[in-house]
């Protein structure tokens, strides 16, 4: 059996291979609705109408959708609901790395699968998806070991391993980048040192500003029309 699993990356979601029915397309996340074909639906978070990403165009596909979706408990309103069996998938490899969707996805194709593709998944941020991104990593490596081809396009770099700790800071690439990343740090802070003053002076002048328009309409009007104020006169030679 060959499963794909597609995300929402728009790297590489359109290179799945929707045309080919020798695989099949297992996905998550609102836009696999929009996707030219779908077997099997995941959707792991808690199913709530009143919160993203549930909006009524999601609902109404999710809980009509043809084939399984796989939930984290019972909802009656999904008609094809299934309970992913999480805790027995625990028990087989550990609590420690089922950090997103897609690490859940690639267990449960461990289970059925003797091939497994990847596509519009890319965790290239450094954020969330940074362990996200490892938790896919150790579940590849698990189909790995038992035999399980795991591949993932060229525009994805889901299985870049990250630079290795204490070794990698004798690379000359580390080296670069990692100076380079200090030459930026010192021109944001230079920029938003500038930013901050130009945010004073902006104050001062903006109510220095006023106060000036303030003086041109009461004081440079009036006090010329006062009996006790003389304006000195210019003789015209």
């Amino acid at each position: 059996m060959k499963v794909c699993i597609v995300g929402s990356a728009e790297s590489s979601i359109s290179l799945a291979p929707f045309q080919d029915p020798e695989w099949e397309i297992w996905s998550c996340s609102p836009t696999m609705r929009l996707l030219p074909r779908i077997g099997v639906a995941f959707e792991l978070h808690k199913y709530d109408r009143t919160v993203e990403p549930f909006s009524p165009e999601y609902v109404s596909w999710l809980n009509d959708f043809d084939g399984i979706v796989w939930m984290m408990a019972e909802y009656p309103q999904v008609k094809n609901c299934e309970v992913i069996p999480y805790k027995a998938l625990m028990k087989k490899y550990s609590p420690y790395f089922f950090t997103s969707s897609i690490a859940w996805m690639m267990a449960l194709a461990i289970e059925v699968a003797d091939e497994i593709s990847l596509y519009g998944v890319d965790m290239a941020a450094s954020t969330e998806y940074y362990d996200q991104k490892m938790g896919c990593q150790f579940f590849a490596q698990i189909a790995k070991k038992k035999g399980i081809k795991v591949s993932v396009p060229p525009e994805s770099d889901l299985f870049c391993p990250p630079p290795l700790y204490g070794v990698r800071e004798y690379s000359h690439e580390w080296i670069k980048q990692t100076c380079r990343e200090r030459e930026l740090a010192q021109r944001r802070n230079a920029s938003d040192a500038s930013i901050q003053s130009g945010k004073v002076e902006f104050q001062f002048s903006r109510g220095a500003l006023d106060n000036q328009d303030y003086m041109v309409k009461t004081w440079l009007t009036k006090r010329d029309e006062q009996e006790y104020c003389t304006v000195p006169k210019v003789e015209v030679l």
